[in-house]
């Protein structure tokens, strides 16, 4: 009799904890949960759109819909609030041409983000390109989004220094850089003429301006393509991008490497051009003999001597010199 009582109490007490088991919820937390994980999970600082996601059917629960709340999500497919430009326009801008609205019928319209004397333009300066066109303006000056948008960047960037960069819904982004104090954090929604901060001198810079770029899939533009800064206004409501136009004006890089090697230059180990000894150069307008001694590693009175010239000749354009 003992022994049946016990062997009960035994199948009693296993069917409890199976029980127990069974119910128990399985999203309900446990000791030593790790926080880490947790927060890496809800970090949206690099935010990648699920495509599948994106081709969901209308009313699918299943569906994540966060992407929505990002402008122009279908084109970039991504949300990086950490790199000012983490894109590849060469792999994503397969047209050979698109049209860009620059403002719609619900947006804002287009305002500058300040008013001011241009200081440098877009193109090749000096010893690197320059990507924007410089404002002038006074440390603490408000600078202002020119479209509708979100805030993808608020940080300090490197050269940029303190740098606010705006997505808007039709593809563009635009870069608002050195500035003395950042206003809004990554996520806001602006419209047109929101204030984004204070112009300064932060970054690479040498006195106060702003420095304003548009671009498009990471593609900087020469934003006086766009705007007409003597009237304050854009020179159109829409704007043709076309490939072409990017290999042949905007890519300032390709470019600049394209001019050196249609002069004959070479690149050097320490990543400088050169015009190597024993070829020929055809003057170009602006040239002298002291600069071309310093691109060909040679002096004047080498030149001279080569081209039977002496350093006060007057050089031609298209002449060519033996270097």
């Amino acid at each position: 009799m003992k022994k049946l009582i016990i062997i009960l109490s035994i199948l009693c007490i296993s069917s409890a904890n199976v029980s127990a088991s069974f119910y128990a919820f399985p999203d309900e937390k446990k000791p030593g949960d790790d926080k880490k994980a947790k927060a890496k999970r809800e970090d949206t600082t690099k935010f990648v759109v699920d495509p599948v996601a994106i081709g969901a059917e209308e009313g699918d629960e299943s569906a994540d819909t966060t992407q929505f709340f990002f402008p122009s999500h279908d084109l970039y497919t991504s949300w990086d609030t950490d790199v000012a430009h983490p894109y590849k326009f060469n792999e994503a801008f397969k047209e050979d041409s698109v049209v860009i609205e620059l403002t719609g019928p619900t947006d804002n319209c287009f305002v500058m983000p300040f008013r001011g004397p241009l200081t440098s333009l877009f193109g090749w300066r000096k010893y690197r390109p320059h990507y924007g066109t410089d404002i002038n303006l006074e440390t603490g000056d408000t600078v202002v989004s020119s479209f509708d948008g979100m805030v993808r960047v608020a940080k300090p960037f490197h050269g940029y220094g303190n740098c606010v960069i705006v997505r808007h819904k039709n593809g563009l982004e635009t870069v608002y850089a050195h500035l003395s104090k950042i206003l809004v954090q990554s996520g806001d929604v602006v419209a047109a003429g929101s204030i984004l901060g204070l112009g300064g001198n932060t970054g690479r810079s040498y006195g106060s301006h702003l420095h304003f770029e548009i671009r498009y899939l990471g593609q900087a533009l020469d934003t006086q393509d766009f705007i007409d800064y003597e009237k304050g206004d854009l020179k159109s409501s829409t704007f043709t991008l076309r490939k072409a136009d990017v290999e042949n004006k905007y890519d300032l890089r390709a470019l600049h490497t394209r001019y050196k090697s249609d002069m004959g230059m070479v690149r050097g180990k320490n990543g400088k051009y050169y015009i190597p000894k024993g070829t020929t150069y055809r003057v170009k307008n602006g040239d002298t003999l002291g600069a071309i001694a310093r691109k060909s590693k040679t002096t004047i009175k080498s030149l001279c001597i080569k081209n039977h010239i002496r350093p006060t000749t007057t050089l031609r354009i298209g002449q060519r010199l033996k270097i």
